[in-house]
């Protein structure tokens, strides 16, 4: 009660009084904290801040989201200056003083100021001055490298190499890459900068062309500079505004150059076209005439003076060039122009040859003997000796054609006359043998051919018509008797169509063919008498075609026929075809499209015939399909065998291996991959055959009996191994040094046992386990006893450790509580370590152990390996350390056994 009657004054329940009373209390005092951390009343937290001095108070106020923050920040920044104590802390809440450059500059140059806190100040300075004098005061050497690290005027660095370079080798070296740095730094400065002005002065010469690729070049370059750091805006700006500048004027060029590309182009095809016209003249005159030059001449001529001039600048060079074109196109033309003249006449009589040659009217010896004296009048050409050689091959050959053709016509010419003299002797000579039908035939023959224009001696010709006429009289007289005789046949004829056409049983087919030979027989029958015949050959006509209309049904049904199975043949043509067209070769299913083709040939035989017009047609598209067929056949015929035999030859190449296992191996991939898609002919496959089975045969048969060789061999190998096994088992019996020296043996044993090889895979596999085990017994018990041989030098130091802990004498008691300390601490991490139970009075100590350290060290030893060997280590430092109170030995001791209970395991 009269506690809470008499409090203090900061304890009031008046905000005002609490604040009059902050007077009283000290700047660090816990009851100041108590009023800047809890009072209720704003105004009164403000001034308690505002006395406080508790940097730690402070710093966890400012870190705090409450409106009093600012108050304890400004607070922390007005103490810092002359309060040394918290620098740690301050670290963390830096960001508070970076707007404060003279607290910066105070923190970076106080050498009693952490190097944590100095180092953060000194990274937010950037006054020069202020950088060359830390780097020139520093102690540290870390503060002097950073302040250097910072300068990046030229001259600074320049002093301070001069006035630190020679004592401090580290900041020499940083000093020169830093003017190196600033020395490159001018450098790409002046380069930035010779770029703008080449890129200004681009399309002041008019050489747009290359200014257009000069200004890529620049723009990649400065792209490149871009990559390599930042540029100063004014540059970046300046190469902007002399690339937009450069834009516009080349777009202006370029469409000045656009518009007046059409029109220089019309004046580039004029000059073209007259260059390829003087090649043309100089280099094949034949091909032109001189009129078709001059032409040519005047036409180009015309279209360059009438066409759309250009610019006087550009139409100038261009008329220019146009003068020598045409001066040299002139000259051409005059330097030829004799030799054409010369050609064109000479290429106007070999054509006049050669329209003789081609024409059918009869030649006059006189017209070839004046072509051919022509011809040898005109003058030659000096230069074109080649086309000259061509047209007398010309000539000669024409000439040579129409004098043979002559020589034709005069021997037809006697030919006939003699024709004609001997007709008319044999028509005289059938007239006084009585043989009437002959001379009458002969009559006619000679009476048609002297109708024609004959080319005849005119006086042969006159003795032949003259002894003809003689002779007519006579003919005719003789024609009449012969009529009668032809209508009696004729009316013969007429009687057998009416029995043709009575007879139903008549076969179709010769029905036809007898009807053919009475249609035959009267046809003769009109040739002997041409005279007046029509009655009978209205009768005649009714009765053959009455006699047809059987043969003629008949005949129709077969052309139906021969319709369907063309159809037939056209639609496997067709199935062919696209057989072909279809199939993708690459990938093709050979045995299948072998059987689609033999169904279809069988198919086409199977078919019945077709018209002889149509079977041509649809045979010739058969037979091409399948030569389409056949080729792509036949193709993969051969690649299939080229392919077998390769596999032969690789057969046979096996037979050199030594490797007999791996020979046979690759025999059998060779067999798998022995496959037919297109057979040969039978004799030829089973000879293939037969060569590829021979060395696989014979290198199976090889393999056999090295097996059987090899079976003893692999018996005595696994004796061996065994053997080996044993003598690494039989190890594990040993003790002490023998054992240690067997040991050293185990690596040869297990190079020895590697070296047996080429063992059946489940003997190998078992006898390789047994072998593994055997080492890995070996391995444990080693470990087993070098463990023992730690723990008995555990064992010694313990008994060492006990003698000089219990040695009190001239220890001091300060010495005997560190060694306690310590002692408790290596207790500590042996307990966590091992998973050891902690007494219960050190239980707490634990606790603020694990927080504290779990983190670091004792991380860090549990990832480091084996548990027991690092707590081996523990102990031995535990063994080492010094005399302690024996209470305190005791308690540890009882610990430390325990510990090693758990480390023994």
């Amino acid at each position: 009660m009269l506690g809470s009657l008499f409090k203090p004054k900061w304890q009031h329940k008046d905000a005002k009084i609490r604040l009059q009373a902050l007077t009283s209390l000290a700047p660090d005092s816990s009851e100041l904290i108590s009023l800047a951390e809890n009072d209720p009343d704003d105004s009164v937290r403000r001034a308690a801040i505002e006395r406080l001095n508790h940097l730690p108070c402070l710093i966890k106020l400012g870190k705090t989201s409450t409106a009093m923050s600012r108050e304890a920040q400004a607070r922390v920044q007005a103490l810092i200056e002359t309060d040394l104590s918290q620098d740690a802390a301050l670290v963390e809440v830096f960001a508070w003083f970076k707007p404060q450059a003279h607290l910066l500059k105070a923190l970076a140059q106080n050498p009693k100021r952490d190097v944590s806190l100095r180092k953060l100040a000194l990274a937010e300075i950037r006054d020069q001055a202020v950088l060359l004098q830390i780097a020139e005061q520093a102690v540290s050497k870390d503060i002097q490298f950073q302040a250097a690290s910072q300068i990046s005027d030229l001259q600074t660095l320049q002093q301070l190499e001069r006035s630190q370079g020679k004592t401090n080798k580290r900041l020499r070296q940083l000093l020169k890459e830093r003017m190196d740095q600033a020395q490159q730094q001018q450098q790409r400065q002046s380069n930035l900068e010779k770029l703008c002005a080449d890129l200004e002065a681009l399309g002041q010469q008019g050489q747009w062309a290359q200014d257009k690729t000069r200004q890529r070049v620049l723009a990649q370059t400065w792209k490149q500079q871009t990559d390599l750091g930042e540029i100063p805006p004014a540059l970046q700006q300046r190469f902007q505004a002399a690339e937009q500048d450069f834009a516009a004027r080349l777009q202006a060029y370029e469409a000045e150059q656009a518009a007046q590309a059409p029109l220089q182009t019309n004046f580039e095809a004029y000059l073209h076209e007259a260059r390829l016209l003087q090649n043309t003249i100089q280099q094949h005159p034949e091909q032109l005439t001189l009129e078709t030059i001059d032409q040519t001449l005047l036409q180009l001529q015309e279209r360059w003076v009438s066409a759309q001039r250009l610019p006087e600048s550009l139409q100038a060079s261009l008329d220019q060039r146009w003068v020598e074109q045409f001066v040299a196109l002139t000259d051409a033309r005059d330097a030829v122009a004799s030799d054409l003249n010369a050609l064109a006449a000479l290429q106007a009589c070999c054509q006049q040859a050669e329209a003789l040659r081609t024409s059918e009217r009869l030649l006059q010896a006189k017209r070839l003997t004046d072509l051919q004296s022509q011809w040898t009048q005109l003058k030659r050409p000096l230069h074109l000796r080649e086309v000259v050689a061509n047209l007398e091959n010309r000539f000669h050959q024409a000439l040579s054609s129409l004098t043979a053709r002559l020589d034709k016509q005069v021997a037809q010419r006697e030919q006939v006359l003699q024709q004609l003299q001997a007709d008319l002797q044999q028509m005289e000579a059938d007239l006084e043998a009585e043989k009437y039908g002959e001379a009458i035939d002969l009559h006619q023959k000679l009476s048609h051919a002297l109708s024609e224009d004959l080319d005849l001696p005119a006086g042969e010709l006159a003795k032949i018509k003259r002894r003809l006429q003689a002779a007519t009289p006579l003919v005719l007289e003789l024609k009449d008797w012969r009529r009668w005789g032809t209508d009696q046949a004729r009316e013969h004829l007429i009687e057998t169509a009416e029995r043709l056409e009575r007879n139903e049983l008549m076969d179709p087919q010769v029905r036809a063919k007898e009807i053919k030979a009475l249609r035959e027989e009267w046809r003769k029958l009109g040739q002997m008498d041409p005279g007046r015949q029509h009655k009978q050959w209205k009768t005649f006509d009714s009765k053959v075609t009455a006699a047809y209309e059987v043969s003629k049904q008949y005949f129709a049904e077969q052309a139906t026929q021969r319709e369907a199975h063309l159809h037939d043949r056209e639609a496997i043509c067709a199935a062919l075809e696209a057989l072909q067209v279809d199939t993708a070769w690459e990938q093709a299913d050979w045995s299948g499209v072998q059987a689609v083709i033999n169904q279809q040939r069988q198919a086409w035989k199977a078919c019945g015939t077709v018209g002889h017009k149509e079977w041509k047609q649809v045979n010739q598209r058969f037979n091409a399909a399948m030569d389409a067929l056949d080729a792509e056949l036949g193709a993969e015929r051969t690649r299939n065998w080229a392919a077998r035999e390769a596999l032969v030859e690789q057969a046979k190449a096996l037979l050199e291996q030594e490797d007999l296992v791996a020979a046979t191996e690759q025999a059998k991939l060779l067999q798998a991959q022995w496959k037919i898609t297109l057979a040969a002919r039978p004799k030829e496959e089973q000879a293939l055959w037969k060569q590829f089975r021979a060395p696989i045969d014979e290198l199976f048969t090889r393999l056999k009996a090295s097996r059987q060789t090899q079976r003893s061999e692999t018996e005595q190998r696994i004796e061996q191994k065994e053997a080996l096994c044993a003598e690494v088992e039989a190890m594990q019996t040993l003790n002490g040094e023998a054992f240690t020296q067997a040991t050293k043996q185990l690596e040869g044993l297990r190079q020895r046992f590697n070296a047996l090889r080429d063992l059946p895979k489940p003997i190998w596999q078992g006898l390789e386990e047994r072998f593994q085990r055997a080492e890995k017994a070996l391995q444990t018990k080693r470990l087993q006893l070098r463990w023992q041989a730690k723990l008995a030098e555990l064992d010694q130091l313990a008994t060492e450790s006990l003698q000089h802990k219990l040695d009190f004498e001239d220890v001091a008691l300060a010495t005997m509580a560190q060694h306690q300390t310590e002692g408790e601490n290596l207790c500590l991490q042996l307990e966590i370590l091992m998973d050891v139970a902690t007494p219960n009075a050190f239980r707490q100590a634990r606790l603020h152990y694990q927080v504290a350290h779990m983190s670091e060290s004792m991380r860090g030893l549990k990832e480091s390996g084996d548990l027991r060997a690092q707590a081996l280590q523990l102990l031995k430092a535990w063994y080492q350390l010094g005399a302690m109170p024996a209470e305190a030995l005791t308690a540890q001791q009882a610990r430390i056994e325990a510990v090693r209970r758990a480390v023994a395991g």
